[in-house]
């Protein structure tokens, strides 16, 4: 099943641009299309955890919970 719509992202936190949710390795991250800032990978080593880390992955954008690496940051 593919949890990268299921989740409501909110607009990125450094720039309010849109943010998408990718599957990579056994692990789900968000990241900005616009600035770049994403979150780290969060991730699974089952498929019962696979739904928990894309879950997981949802809420630290939505807190705020990014790199970005742009001076100062």
């Amino acid at each position: 099943m593919d949890f990268t719509e299921k989740f409501e992202l909110h607009e990125c936190p450094i720039c309010g641009g849109a943010g998408l949710m990718e599957e990579e390795d056994h692990g789900y991250y968000v990241a900005c299309l616009d600035c770049g800032s994403y979150t780290g990978t969060v991730g699974y080593k089952t498929e019962e955890g696979r739904e928990q880390a894309a879950e997981k992955s949802a809420m630290l954008w939505n807190t705020g919970k990014v790199i970005n690496s742009a001076p100062g940051e």
